[in-house]
């Protein structure tokens, strides 16, 4: 019987199952055995589930990769197809200098992985529109751009020219892999101007005249993971945010749609002068966690009077924590402002803790856990301590007003996660 199915599969390619897939885990392209991975075990197991072996479990959503919501040869086809692209021999370019740093990045290409050597990369000559070392060409899924450090524990440093002015590194193209690097001495971090699907992963960015990194001009997708920013707002306190998602309603010039971006696992401050992330108006579904906030060196210009600012939709806050370290300009430990009519809404925050070493804030007010007006949240699990350093939760409706100067919140509970991003 299993010979007749193998030979009407590859005769006439005749779908069989709907994948029932009794996993729950994250998704991976590819994945049929849920090992977390894309590997040649995957089309092996998922050849046996078509075949109909006993005891053969496999993740559907991460082997339906014709999107057809039904698993079949063609799904096997693709994935043969996919995993033999994976395998295609990464073309590596090293570089040990500004110039031939500068001469890469002008000519790479998808699958190019450009190497730098230990040793400070300082961008000389003129810029165009203040961009120094860019990167403007598309990867692809399968075959992203990727640019790194050789030695991780003695990263390559990315230099501007001066912290008044210019950008360190910006990328306009999709699918960058930007990784263990420091980026320093300019105006702006890093930029990702119309970039897809770009992570930023273990990377330092310090000693900058604004804002850190900055996911900008219809960037969506993108990833910051593991990153430590610090020593931002030296020349513009207003605009030193650590982080920044979109663009102000009032800023021109750049699409407002930086959707589904994540930040995770980055370390922020000290003297990060404005928000450590500030999530702006017209964005969608941006997840924050397991991040460290240190509240040292916050200006509060502009503003600026807590660790996270939340003014985008569907936002996700959970498993961060926060240290006011005695900065008197942190006002709350979150916040969340409605800058233009239907956005600010429908937050999930929980799972964090805030160490705000006082009870009483600068305005004279209750140091509250989330100060929000006329926007909504789901809290759950969240901790507060104030001058004895000692948690204790604080998602009891009795206790709502001390802890949440929200106007329209709600209590919920981990039964909720599941079907969050």
């Amino acid at each position: 019987m299993k010979k007749f199915i193998v030979l009407l599969l590859s005769v006439s390619c005749i779908s069989l199952l709907n994948g029932n897939s009794a996993f729950a885990d994250s998704f991976v392209r590819g994945d049929a055995n849920n090992d977390g991975k894309f590997t040649s075990a995957d089309l092996v197991y998922l050849q046996k589930w078509i075949l109909d072996y006993d005891d053969i479990l496999i993740n559907s959503d991460n082997s339906d990769l014709c999107a057809d919501g039904i698993i079949d040869v063609f799904d096997l086809c693709q994935m043969r197809k996919e995993f033999i692209d994976s395998q295609k021999p990464t073309n590596i370019v090293r570089v040990t200098n500004t110039d031939e740093l500068k001469a890469a990045l002008a000519d790479v290409e998808p699958n190019d992985e450009i190497i730098l050597a230990s040793g400070d990369y300082i961008y000389s000559g003129s810029t165009s529109k203040g961009y120094m070392f860019k990167g403007e060409a598309d990867g692809t899924e399968s075959e992203p751009i990727v640019l790194r450090s050789e030695n991780p524990e003695n990263p390559a440093v990315i230099s501007g020219i001066n912290v008044s002015e210019n950008y360190a590194l910006s990328v306009t193209g999709d699918w960058w892999v930007i990784r263990d690097l420091k980026i320093t001495n300019a105006s702006k971090g890093i930029i990702l101007d119309n970039s897809n699907h770009t992570k930023l992963i273990n990377c330092e960015v310090y000693n900058i005249g604004s804002e850190g990194i900055h996911f900008r001009d219809n960037s969506s997708y993108c990833l910051a993971e593991n990153c430590f920013i610090h020593d931002t707002g030296l020349v513009s306190p207003a605009y030193g945010e650590g982080i920044y998602i979109g663009s102000s309603k009032s800023t021109s010039g750049y699409g407002y749609k930086c959707d589904y971006n994540t930040i995770r696992g980055c370390s922020i401050g000290p003297n990060v002068a404005a928000e450590h992330i500030d999530i702006k108006e017209y964005t969608t579904g941006t997840i924050v966690e397991n991040c460290i906030f240190d509240g040292i060196g916050m200006s509060g210009e502009n503003y600026a009077d807590s660790f996270v600012d939340i003014q985008g939709n569907d936002c996700i806050l959970r498993y961060c924590t926060g240290y006011r370290n005695g900065c008197s300009e942190i006002n709350y430990a979150f916040s969340m402002n409605k800058i233009v009519d239907g956005w600010g809404q429908n937050a999930y925050i929980y799972g964090n803790k805030a160490y705000m070493d006082t009870s009483v804030n600068a305005l004279g007010k209750k140091m509250v856990f989330l100060n929000s007006w006329d926007c909504s949240e789901t809290v759950w699990d969240n901790y507060l301590a104030y001058e004895s350093g000692e948690l204790f939760p604080i998602d009891d409706e009795k206790y709502r007003w001390d802890y949440y100067n929200c106007s329209d919140l709600t209590y919920g509970d981990y039964s909720i996660e599941e079907n969050l991003r």
